[in-house]
């Protein structure tokens, strides 16, 4: 959606996640920074986004069950990301 706003493509570069903590509901929080691309034929500029989340095991499938982010202000996007 972001992409098609700004007439952009977006790339991921980089995920890190440290972990914070086991909750007592076998969930576990993350701090983390996820770094992307967003690009043209004309310019390319790197984004940095930090954010929280928490994530649970379901049947050996991970789920995000809780997500927090710092915005991020992206030039050609009214508001933020």
């Amino acid at each position: 959606m972001v992409s098609k706003q700004i007439n952009k493509s977006i790339q991921v570069q980089d995920v890190k996640l440290e972990e914070q903590g086991k909750n007592n509901d076998g969930t576990i929080d993350y701090l983390y920074t996820m770094k992307f691309k967003v690009y043209d034929e004309n310019s390319s500029k790197i984004y940095e986004k930090e954010g929280e989340l928490t994530i649970s095991t379901t049947n050996n499938e991970l789920k995000i069950d809780r997500d927090w982010s710092r915005g991020v202000k992206i030039d050609g996007l009214d508001g933020g990301l």
